[in-house]
């Protein structure tokens, strides 16, 4: 059984028409993330500044300034060369490529009822799909069968999946 993404119709199933939510002008005082004023904490009154904790919990959570990527890396996403604008091209091909399970589950449609951004809850068990370690004869490796196959045609299998 394939795995459905029925998200973006339980997304729009709710809503009339188009909603506008404006920019996200509220920023967090401690990390400098930007928020819509839905996403506040619910608790604060109406006088007080807006709070949220979706980003960074008020403070509790520091992380590292990003490094700079290797210059190959840089490269691919920002398509400065021709090897670039071929990765940005088939971008959503090579990250199917690195798909080796699909997830699946009850998927709680009732959830999203309101202004706030789409949530996504499981009921019950949580599983993962997996298909064959080893393709239907005549057929070429696709997702997980790229890399479990004969080290002198990986190279070719992963360039020819594009």
């Amino acid at each position: 059984m394939p795995f459905v993404d029925e998200h973006a119709d339980n997304a729009t199933s709710s809503n009339e028409g188009y909603t506008d939510l404006g920019d996200a002008i509220y920023e967090c005082e401690y990390c400098g993330a930007f928020f819509w004023h839905e996403e506040r904490v619910k608790r604060v009154s109406a006088k007080e500044r807006p709070k949220f904790t979706l980003c960074c919990n008020q403070g509790n959570v520091v992380l590292p300034k990003m490094q700079q990527p290797p210059k190959l890396l840089e490269d691919l996403i920002f398509g400065k060369d021709k090897r670039g604008k071929h990765f940005l091209e088939n971008i959503r091909s090579y990250n199917s490529m690195f798909s080796f399970t699909s997830m699946g589950g009850k998927v709680d449609h009732e959830i999203n009822q309101g202004k706030n951004p789409p949530i996504f809850r499981l009921n019950g068990q949580n599983y993962h799909r997996i298909g064959s370690l080893l393709p239907n004869d005549g057929k070429r490796p696709k997702f997980l069968q790229m890399y479990l196959s004969d080290p002198s045609e990986e190279i070719s299998q992963r360039i020819s999946a594009v």
